[in-house]
């Protein structure tokens, strides 16, 4: 056991924290309410030095990357996309005199790792089933979740993919990913947890009345719980040649190795995106230095439907300054067929009669819920988008004991009053998180989650905390042309959401302010107020 001397008590008032080191290892120590707790210091999502996060009074810990968030109190996560808990850590107070105490294995581990909370293996006729379709964020955030407190029965993850399940906005970041980096947990994890996956499998089915789901080898799993958790396919366009051989979307691990794979380690190829969002551009980014990029979107400048204008502009100005190309407000007429190859896409006809040449082709034309397989089965009421209505817990409208979560889900967002879609990584966890409770009757609490999300732009990291699909205003405080700004996103004078680039840490304040209902008015800002500086405070 190893002590550590962090100071006297008095050092820190409530809602404050400091990092103390000793022989190497690093410590976060806070004061919630007159306690002190102790902590390790990194995000187990991505490693953050959390000294540098933001930390709210009633002891919750979020970090400036990725909105991962945690209670110090406990240790626990409190919002994803962190899988692990941090490590708490023993606090001794003797006179004025604070010490924390802990094993010198746990300071090493940093992080605490999801426990299996039953003794054994369910009974392999237990009629006590949940059944898990889709082993994305959500579907493994469930399933994991469920293990943790202490669900006993069953628990089968059905998933489409032959592999375990991945950290999947890797695959839109780098090239050079390998599938083994980027599993979110190996195959032991699973067996500790008494997880049993299918992998490889898809539903045909889904019968509600006699709790049966059918799989496409005609294998039949009954379920008391049902977690459908599917995620979203890559929307196509109407087009003329969009099914040749190289032109891909990008989904799965497999389509991931077709696009670095087109991309080569020799000459430059023409790579032309069709779509000028977060997944066409992602995937520009992450191509630009080996190929030959061109971008062709509908907007008037990339990003523009979720960004604005003004951020739009000035990301193309960033993407056009590392060699992209970009073909806006156009519209696809035809992918041409090879001179050389009748099966491979040569070039790409705008309806204005430009033709763009291609080597290769990425769609990044936007995703849709992967619910087809539900279209036969009586009791879903599929939205025009192909979404399913749930209500706070993501019950499925109409049907018992079926939990829709992640990007399928119309779920009630507090903060507006409206019924949304989100299709986020770090939300999908939540969401499965969320069920997972629900299931085991240890969440009273309701769902009030604030989404976040997060890209990387050329070494250029865009942090958004919030939603605004419909928009008055942005406020913009920040240099635009430095790309180091805060901008945000007003419905008459409330503030729904704000973007930020290279501003650490104002979303993950942000987001903690939204939460709170303490952001300040649009006319606030407008006047001079800074966020940043309103107290996280209860």
């Amino acid at each position: 056991m190893i002590e550590i001397p962090a100071g006297k008590f008095s050092d820190l008032q409530n809602g404050q924290r400091k990092e103390i080191t000793l022989d190497g290892f690093k410590v976060l120590l806070f004061k919630v309410h007159g306690q002190l707790y102790a902590t390790s210091h990194k995000c187990t999502h991505y490693g953050a030095p959390l000294i540098n996060g933001v930390f709210s009074s009633d002891g919750r810990l979020t970090c400036q990357w990725h909105g991962a968030c945690f209670n110090v109190t406990t240790g626990d996560i409190e919002d994803s996309p962190a899988l692990d808990h941090l490590q708490k850590y023993k606090v001794i107070v003797k006179g004025e005199d604070v010490y924390v105490e802990a094993k010198e294995e746990d300071l090493k581990a940093a992080r605490r790792i999801t426990q299996c909370n039953i003794k054994e293996s369910p009974p392999s006729d237990t009629n006590n089933v949940v059944l898990i379709i889709g082993g994305g964020a959500a579907g493994n955030a469930a399933a994991e979740k469920l293990r943790e407190d202490g669900f006993d029965g069953k628990i089968i993850v059905v998933s489409r993919e032959k592999y375990l399940p991945i950290d999947r906005p890797k695959l839109s970041k780098s090239l050079g990913m390998r599938l083994e980096r980027i599993e979110i947990r190996n195959k032991e994890f699973y067996e500790k947890l008494f997880i049993t996956l299918k992998l490889g499998m898809t539903v045909s089915a889904v019968d509600t009345v006699n709790k049966i789901v059918t799989l496409n080898n005609n294998e039949k799993l009954k379920y008391n719980k049902l977690i459908i958790a599917t995620g979203a396919d890559p929307r196509s366009i109407p087009v003329p040649g969009i099914g040749f051989s190289n032109v891909f979307y990008l989904r799965t691990f497999s389509d991931y190795e077709k696009i670095e794979n087109a991309v080569g380690k020799e000459e430059r190829k023409d790579l032309v995106i069709i779509g000028s969002s977060f997944i066409g551009m992602e995937v520009a980014a992450m191509c630009t230095k080996k190929a030959n990029v061109s971008v062709i979107g509908m907007e008037k400048v990339p990003f523009e439907r979720i960004l604005g204008l003004e951020i739009g502009a000035a990301l193309k100005k960033l993407h056009e300054s590392n060699g992209v190309k970009f073909y806006l407000q156009a519209d696809v007429k035809e992918i041409k067929p090879s001179k050389t190859d009748p099966t491979r896409a040569g070039s790409v006809l705008l309806n204005g009669g430009k033709e763009i040449y291609a080597d290769f082709i990425v769609m990044g034309t936007g995703v849709k819920p992967a619910t087809e397989f539900l279209k036969d089965s009586p009791g879903f009421n599929l939205q025009r988008d192909g979404s399913l209505n749930v209500n706070e817990q993501f019950k499925v409208e109409g049907l018992e004991d079926v939990f829709a979560i992640g990007d399928i889900a119309r779920f009630p967002y507090h903060i507006t009053g409206e019924t949304l879609r989100i299709e986020h990584w770090s939300f999908a966890e939540n969401t499965g998180r969320e069920v997972a409770a629900v299931i085991t009757n240890t969440n009273i609490k309701p769902f009030k989650k604030i989404p976040y999300f997060w890209s990387n732009q050329l070494g250029k990291g865009i942090r958004y905390a919030g939603y605004a699909s419909n928009y008055d205003d942005v406020i913009i405080q920040g240099s635009l042309e430095e790309l180091k700004f805060a901008a945000y996103y007003a419905r008459g004078d409330k503030i729904l959401a704000v973007c930020t680039i290279s501003k650490d840490p104002w979303a993950s304040h942000c987001s903690e302010l939204l939460r709170l209902g303490k952001f300040p008015s649009a006319t606030e800002i407008k006047n001079g107020k800074d966020p940043i500086e309103v107290p996280l405070t209860e």
